[in-house]
């Protein structure tokens, strides 16, 4: 009898447990699901502050061998000093962009490369690692300007995938082949007695080198004699075009600053040519910036710090992740208090013309779902507290294609980007927000349609809004 009673429980046990994992595999299929997920659930529910302390650690090292190449310059005597004429017949000039630049720039030895190399499986635990497809209401349209992936399927972003390893490669050399261990996340330049050109490139000796920017093409003015010139023991320079312009600064200029922030406080000497005034800067922690700034090219400096730029619109993964997280270190950064739908309003250039009726609607979504609608403009801009606190409490971001976007440097990962996508001429339609939020972790739908975005429609809003606002639970647990 015990055992006939023992074989019921047994058999009670395994078909209550057959249905707990139908159940739960059931349950997977609504969830937050990582495809090809990194082994550590844990990282995905790290702290922003937790993932800050853990990228900057590993980065010891790497700092360590830029302060100990520094420390060398310094005390070396250069015997190649700089050479403004850049006309001069034995004037090199090599491209951060280019295929072998690293292999050439070894014949200037007034130039040393240092860089920072990681395990990837190790650095996955630490950045964002999610990344969902780009969705947009028409592929067909989009392709005729950008060959990247694009899906009309929406529920596509209730999904995230494991962040493609390409975007490791955005900031280095064409072609460039990492080491089969070990990634190169990033680099630093310390070059020997430099100057630097109106549009951001560092002449030293017989060598201009320029950073991958935009307008990397033209050098612009370059300083006069070397007399007349400012002279700095050390420099870190992150100027560059249009790096005063707020997309620039946001994701290509300041960023450039984000993994050195501890080798900047622990040689507070080092000066920084700097000449954004973008609010970002006040997040990152670097001691008296103010005072240390420059704002002026027209300078020498005996030892120049130049760290890896970008492409044009092209921000590299870590330094874009590590610019985020301190820019949103001090805020709650909680998912669950989510609970903003932020619309965007442009008084001039690119605008949604129907606003009003787009707001309206939103209005109402947000009532039905117990959100709160924030109208973001910019007649005038709400004080950066103020900003910071809306995107980073956003569920859903609607704009059209313009600067505001760029405030989802303090949203979550998993916020819903919605671009009203516009044509910048017949053959071009601008998608640098719909890379940032790839690699900042965020869902990005684009509106894109014949006419552009200044007509876009409260209807035609409405649709991708009300599909992904029935996941609302779905959404904030990502």
């Amino acid at each position: 009898m015990l055992q006939k009673g023992g074989s019921v429980l047994f058999a009670f046990i395994s078909v209550t447990f057959v249905v707990y994992c139908a159940f739960q595999n059931r349950l997977s299929l609504n969830k937050f699901v990582v495809a090809e997920s990194i082994n550590d659930t844990d990282a995905v529910s790290l702290s922003v502050e937790e993932r800050l302390v853990a990228l900057t650690s590993m980065m010891t090292s790497y700092l360590d061998e830029i302060d100990s190449t520094r420390r060398e310059l310094l005390k070396a005597e250069n015997k190649q000093l700089v050479k403004t004429d850049i006309q001069y017949k034995h004037h090199k000039r090599l491209l951060a962009r280019s295929e072998n630049f690293f292999e050439q720039l070894e014949a200037f030895p007034f130039v040393r490369t240092v860089y920072f190399k990681w395990d990837i499986a190790e650095m996955r635990k630490y950045l964002y690692p999610t990344q969902y497809p780009f969705t947009s209401n028409d592929c067909e349209l989009i392709s005729k300007f950008n060959p990247s992936k694009c899906s009309t399927d929406i529920n596509g972003l209730l999904r995230g995938q494991i962040l493609n390893d390409s975007f490791i490669s955005l900031g280095l050399p064409s072609k460039y082949a990492h080491d089969s261990a070990r990634k190169t996340w990033t680099f630093l330049h310390v070059i020997q007695d430099a100057v630097v050109s109106e549009r951001g490139d560092v002449i030293a000796g017989n060598l201009t080198l320029t950073p991958q920017r935009c307008k990397y093409m033209t050098i612009g003015d370059i300083p006069g004699h070397n007399s007349n010139l400012k002279v700095y023991d050390e420099v870190f320079d992150v100027h560059q075009f249009w790096d005063q312009a707020f997309y620039h600064s946001h994701f290509e200029s300041v960023p450039r600053l984000a993994p050195y922030i501890k080798f900047l406080n622990d040689n507070p000497n080092v000066k920084i040519f700097l000449r954004t005034g973008n609010p970002i800067t006040s997040f990152l922690g670097i001691k008296d910036l103010d005072k240390r700034r420059l704002r002026d090219w027209r300078f020498r400096a005996k030892v120049l710090y130049s760290p890896a730029g970008c492409a044009c619109g092209n921000p590299a993964l870590l330094t874009t992740q590590l610019a985020s997280l301190y820019a949103k270190r001090d805020l709650e950064n909680n998912p669950q208090k989510r609970n903003k739908i932020v619309l965007i309003k442009r008084s001039h250039k690119r605008f949604f013309r129907q606003h009003d009726e787009i707001a309206a609607m939103l209005e109402t979504q947000a009532s039905e779902h117990d959100l709160e609608l924030f109208i973001f403009r910019d007649d005038p801009v709400p004080s950066i507290n103020l900003t910071r606190r809306m995107f980073n409490e956003a569920i859903i971001i609607i704009a059209p294609h313009g600067a505001g976007e760029s405030n989802m440097m303090y949203a979550q990962p998993g916020t819903v980007i919605i671009e009203g996508m516009c044509f910048e001429s017949k053959v071009k339609v601008n998608m640098a927000y719909k890379l940032t939020a790839e690699l900042l972790g965020m869902r990005y739908y684009g509106l894109l349609f014949k006419y552009g975005c200044f007509d876009i429609t409260a209807k035609q809003i409405e649709i991708p809004v009300k599909h992904l606002l029935q996941h609302l639970i779905l959404l904030r647990t990502t």
